[in-house]
C-alpha cells in the first residue's frame, strides 16, 4: 500500500514537472485593473437603454469596481449629429464626474459631421484634461472612410489625444480595413479598435504586417471588450489568441463593455483564455497606463 502511494505521489509530480501545471490550473494576474470600456448613463432615463441585465449609474459603476479590483475606469458618452449642447452637456458631466472621483477617465464624443464645431470642442475638453474622444460608426450612424472622419483624425493628432472606435459593424465589411487605413494616415493619433472587430477580427493580422515598416508608429490599440466573453471560449479560442499574440499583447486593454457585460464575468473571461500572468498583467493594467501616461 505504502509503495502504491509514493507511486502515484510520484507519478504526478513528474506530470506536473513535465506540463508545468498542477490541478490548482495557471496562476492569474490578481492585481489592478483599468477598465477603459465603461459605458454610464449622464441623463435621467437613460441607466436602461444598453442593457435588459443591468443598469449603469454612477451607483452601479462605483459598485462593481469595488468587488473587481477595478482602480480606475473610462467612463464614455456618445455625441449626436447636429445637437452641440447636448453634446457639451454629455461631455461636461463625464469630466465632473472624474473631477469628484478621481477612479474615473473621462471619455468624451464628438460627431464627425459637426465640422469646425467637433474640432472647438475637442480642444475644449482637451484643455479640460481630457485624453480619449469616443467614436460609433453604427451609433452615430457615419463612415469612416468620410473625409471628416480624417479630418477628425488630424485634428486628434494635433492634440495628441486618442480615438475610441466601435470597430465592428454588421453592415460594412470593409470597416476594419478602413480603421486601419485612417490610423495608418493620421500616426500622430492613437487609436483604440474597441471589440477587435468581433467575429471580423482576423483581419486585423494586417497590424502584423505593418509592423515591418519603419514608418509606422505602432498607433493601433485593441480592446478585448465583447469579443473575449462572445469569442473567448468558442471554437475560435485558438485563432483569436494567436491573433492577439501576433499582434503583439502590448497593444491590447481590458474593456467590460458595462452594462452589456458584466465585469467580474469579462475578467474571467480573459483569465480562461490561456495567456500567462504576464500577458494578463499587461492587458489588465500596464499597457492602458503606458497609452494614457499614468503612473503604474
Amino acid at each position: 500500500m505504502k509503495k502504491c502511494f509514493t507511486y502515484a505521489c510520484s507519478l504526478s509530480l513528474l506530470l506536473i514537472a513535465l506540463t508545468g501545471k498542477s490541478q490548482s490550473g495557471p496562476a492569474h494576474y490578481t492585481g489592478k485593473i483599468i477598465d477603459t470600456h465603461v459605458h454610464i448613463a449622464v441623463e435621467e432615463g437613460e441607466s436602461n437603454s444598453m442593457s435588459t441585465e443591468r443598469t449603469n449609474t454612477l451607483k452601479d459603476v462605483l459598485a462593481f469596481m469595488s468587488t473587481a479590483s477595478i482602480v480606475k475606469a473610462g467612463i464614455i458618452t456618445m455625441a449626436q449629429k447636429g445637437n452641440m449642447a447636448d453634446t457639451r452637456l454629455r461631455n461636461d458631466s463625464v469630466i465632473a464626474l472624474s473631477k469628484k472621483y478621481n477612479s474615473l477617465i473621462p471619455i468624451c464624443s464628438v460627431h464627425p459631421m459637426d465640422g469646425e464645431e467637433a474640432f472647438a470642442e475637442m480642444e475644449r475638453v482637451h484643455k479640460q484634461g481630457v485624453k480619449i474622444i469616443k467614436l460609433h460608426p453604427n451609433y452615430q450612424r457615419f463612415d469612416v472612410a468620410a473625409p471628416e472622419v480624417a479630418a477628425l483624425a488630424h485634428k486628434a493628432g494635433e492634440l495628441d489625444m486618442v480615438l475610441l472606435f466601435d470597430s465592428y459593424s454588421p453592415l460594412d465589411g470593409n470597416e476594419i480595413g478602413k480603421l486601419i487605413m485612417l490610423a495608418v494616415g493620421n500616426q500622430k493619433a492613437q487609436f483604440i479598435f474597441a471589440h477587435m472587430g468581433l467575429v471580423n477580427f482576423p483581419q486585423l493580422l494586417t497590424i502584423d504586417a505593418l509592423k515591418k515598416y519603419p514608418w509606422y508608429k505602432n498607433n493601433i490599440w485593441l480592446d478585448v471588450s465583447a469579443v473575449a466573453p462572445i469569442l473567448g471560449d468558442s471554437p475560435f479560442h485558438d485563432q483569436l489568441v494567436w491573433t492577439m499574440r501576433k499582434i503583439g499583447i502590448d497593444q491590447f486593454l481590458f474593456g467590460s463593455d458595462f452594462p452589456v457585460f458584466d465585469p467580474l464575468a469579462a475578467i474571467k473571461s480573459v483569465h480562461a483564455m490561456g495567456f500567462t500572468q504576464e500577458e494578463e498583467k499587461k492587458i489588465f493594467y500596464t499597457n492602458a497606463c503606458r497609452l494614457l501616461q499614468l503612473q503604474p
